[in-house]
């Protein structure tokens, strides 16, 4: 009884404060800034003719967006670009406009499938929905 009490006090309470006022943002007509303005995700053509969008929210992650499904990989150490790994997958980037998606098989750290080279297009299209 002593809870239901309590809570009734509180929603009550809770009906006396001043309504939130809008932020700025929305009284401008503006969209509210992005949490992650540009997380720079790229679409890649790859050479078996399939479509993956990759993002980079953070220097040691990149999120690959294959055959309709994500898979966070992470960076592990590597002599040239930056290679990314999980998920029984890798992703080994020359710069942004080249990469090579590998499955890695058990046991590996570092594929010995070649993959499939693929290459960003070129206008930097960020919309466009992966192939599935």
């Amino acid at each position: 009884m002593r809870i239901a009490g309590l809570l009734l006090l509180s929603l009550a309470l809770a009906g006396c404060q001043p309504a939130a006022r809008p932020s700025t943002v929305a009284m401008s007509g503006q969209a509210p800034p992005a949490v992650n303005p540009d997380a720079g995700v790229r679409t890649y053509a790859c050479t078996d003719g399939r479509t993956v969008q990759a993002g980079y929210p953070d220097r040691d992650t990149a999120v690959v967006d294959v055959g309709g499904h994500a898979y966070p990989l992470k960076a592990q150490v590597s002599a040239d670009g930056v290679r990314y790994v999980g998920y029984g997958l890798q992703w080994w980037t020359k710069g942004m406009q080249e990469a090579r998606l590998s499955r890695l098989k058990d046991g590996e750290t570092i594929a010995s499938d070649p993959g499939v080279v693929c290459r960003a297009s070129p206008e930097g299209d960020r919309s466009a929905a992966p192939a599935k």
